[in-house]
Parts: structure tokens; C-alpha cells; sequence
């Protein structure tokens, strides 16, 4: 009995090797940080396409609207345009929608920030910082947004934060892929300390990954190796994170391989990590910080990597001003702040950037 077991193992372990052979997706040796273990392959191999309403449409030269379950996180792909008033662009597909509100950060015209409502209906509603609408009729990119669709490990808030806001998720954390993603929303906190991440769950670095706050306006995580987690508003008006602050959609990478800046571009400013990508099943992800560049183009991605349209990714900047990667067929990789160029060159935070190819 005995041998036929060890038979069947050693079956087991050919079959494997002979799947990563044929072309089985290459996984990130980052998957094993920290003992964890990497999780399911996506539910469906090729993104599901979104069908678009209300006079939205693809963006010139955008790839279509679709979205992919990977491991039971939601990554969109595309951009969207309209000429209408309606905001509401199209509906989620019953296997990937929430069981609770959604909202997840987007960037808009001219790298200003904006929101997707995602209702457990599936209905997706855009909404634009300040009610500027126009931003989203302009030009809303759906690169980048993602959320979790199952409660992780839940998070224990402090200094009078609380969870679920506006028929949210209560907030909670899990590692896929190598990368930490967290869910649900908070409010009402009386300082910006919110909560502490586990152990297994904190970064050897500072992480500051952009999220969005009360009215679509914008914020970001300070997130310490020590595991604690600090809220940041754009202009200091921290009304804003205590009235909403989701963390859907924010997430942080472990582990990745390294790029090469050019054109003066440094890495790891301020204590963060030193630019890298990390990517599992089509999904590729950002990791650390860059700074001091004296032109836009920052780095060029491996051909593996690249999308197969340009690429529009919101990211956060200094002071937590908003800003966003444009990312070239042929790799390129630029950076482009809503307001001035200093803002990237202080800090351009690559945490929780990503796309799915």
C-alpha cells in the first residue's frame, strides 16, 4: 500500500512539473514570502468582458471594459468615456459581485481622482472628486481598481475608528499572491492611527498606498514595518477620512523583482521599498517608491510584462496629491502628476499600482 502511495506522490509531482513545462503561469518567487502559500489559480483564465450602458463607451485606444476573479480578488481592465449624464457605466456579472458596497479608487481626466460604486447588485456607478462629473465623462480608467470579494482576516480598530461605513464591509486583510490586499471601510477615527496589520501581513518597508475618502477625494495608508496602519488626507482636511475611508482596493506587495530607473528617477525615498514588480496570472503589480526624476519616463517593463494598450494607473505623490502611471505597449512607463510635476519628483508612491494584461 505503502508504495502505491508513494507512486501516486511521485505521479503527482511529475504531472506538476510537466504543467509549470507546457507553460503553466510563473509564479513570483515572492509568493513564498513569509511562509505564505500561494493561493488558487483564478477562476476563469480569460477576464469576463463588461457589457457598458447609458452611453458609456471604450476609451480611444483603451482595451474593452472586463474584470477577472484571480484567487477572490476583482482586478478591472479597460477605460470608459461618455457624453451622457448618467453614471452609471455598466454592471458587475453575478460571480463577482460584492456582498456589501464597494468603493474603489479610479483615475479620471487629467489624472484627477475619482470612484467606482460597486453595489451588491453589481451596479457600477462612477463618481469624480468634487462633482466634477465632467473628469469621468472625459476619460474614467478602470486599470488598476480591484477588490476583495471574501472577508480575510479581520482587523481590530483603535482611537475611536469604526467599521462599515455606509453599508461597507468590516475591515479585514489577506495575503494573495503575494501581496497584502485589504477590505471594507472605516470612519469616524479621532487620530489617524486606525489599526495594526498581523504580524505575517507587515511590510520590511514604509508603504503608502493611495485610498479613497469622504466624496471621492483622496487620501492614502501610511502603513509602518511595525505593522501599524495611519490615515492621510490630501490638504490636511482629515474630516474627509473620518467621515469615509475604503480600503477596498488598497493593497501593498511583499516582495518583488527590481526595475531599472532611468532619466535621474531614484528609489526608495523616504524609507520605502526599492521599485519592483510582482505578477501572477496576467496580473501585474507595482512595489515600492521612486523620486527625483528630471523627465516623466521612469522605467521600461519586461516584454512579459507589458499591456497590449496604453495603460492609465492612478498612484499617490507627495503629500498625498494624486497622480497616475501611463504605461506604454512597448513597456514604458511614465509618471504624471495632477497638478505639478514636483509632486512626483518629491514622491511617487507604486503601491497598490497595478493592471491586469
Amino acid at each position: 500500500m505503502r508504495s502505491v502511495v508513494a507512486r501516486i506522490s511521485s505521479l503527482g509531482a511529475l504531472i506538476f512539473v510537466a504543467l509549470a513545462l507546457a507553460g503553466a503561469p510563473a509564479v513570483d518567487a515572492a509568493l513564498s514570502t513569509r511562509g505564505q502559500v500561494p493561493a488558487p489559480a483564478p477562476a476563469a483564465t480569460a477576464p469576463t468582458v463588461l457589457r457598458l450602458q447609458n452611453g458609456w463607451y471604450t476609451y480611444f485606444r483603451s482595451s474593452a471594459a472586463a474584470a477577472l476573479n484571480v484567487s477572490g480578488v476583482v482586478h478591472l481592465k479597460g477605460a470608459i468615456a461618455t457624453s451622457g449624464t448618467n453614471p452609471v457605466a455598466f454592471t458587475m456579472p453575478t460571480a463577482l459581485r460584492p456582498t456589501r458596497d464597494v468603493y474603489v479608487q479610479v483615475d479620471l481626466c487629467n489624472a484627477t481622482n475619482g470612484r467606482l460604486w460597486i453595489k451588491p447588485t453589481g451596479v457600477v456607478t462612477v463618481q469624480a472628486e468634487s462633482g466634477a462629473f465632467s473628469n469621468a465623462q472625459c476619460f474614467t480608467s478602470l486599470d488598476g481598481a480591484s477588490y476583495a470579494l471574501s472577508a480575510g482576516t479581520g482587523l481590530t480598530l483603535v482611537n475611536g475608528w469604526t467599521g462599515a461605513p455606509f453599508s461597507t464591509s468590516q475591515p479585514t486583510a489577506s495575503v494573495v499572491w503575494g501581496a497584502v490586499h485589504l477590505k471594507g471601510a472605516i470612519a469616524s477615527g479621532t487620530t489617524s492611527l486606525a489599526f495594526t496589520l498581523p504580524a505575517k501581513m507587515r511590510p520590511a518597508t514604509v508603504v503608502y498606498a493611495p485610498v479613497d475618502l469622504c466624496n471621492a477625494t483622496n487620501g492614502r495608508l501610511i502603513i509602518q514595518p511595525s505593522g501599524t496602519v495611519s490615515v492621510q488626507v490630501e490638504g490636511g482636511t482629515f474630516s474627509n477620512a473620518q467621515c469615509f475611508t475604503s480600503l477596498d482596493g488598497a493593497w501593498f506587495a511583499l516582495s518583488g523583482t527590481a526595475v531599472t530607473l532611468v532619466n535621474g528617477w531614484t528609489g526608495g525615498p523616504f524609507g520605502t521599498a526599492q521599485p519592483a514588480t510582482l505578477s501572477a496570472w496576467g496580473v501585474v503589480q507595482f512595489r515600492g517608491a521612486i523620486g527625483s526624476g528630471t523627465n516623466s519616463l521612469a522605467f521600461t517593463l519586461p516584454t512579459n510584462l507589458r499591456p497590449k494598450t496604453v495603460v492609465y494607473v492612478y498612484v499617490d505623490m507627495c503629500n498625498a496629491t494624486n497622480g497616475r502611471l501611463i504605461i506604454q505597449p512597448n513597456g514604458q512607463v511614465s509618471v504624471q502628476a495632477e497638478s505639478s510635476f514636483s509632486n512626483a519628483q518629491c514622491f511617487t508612491s507604486l503601491e497598490g499600482a497595478s493592471f491586469l494584461r
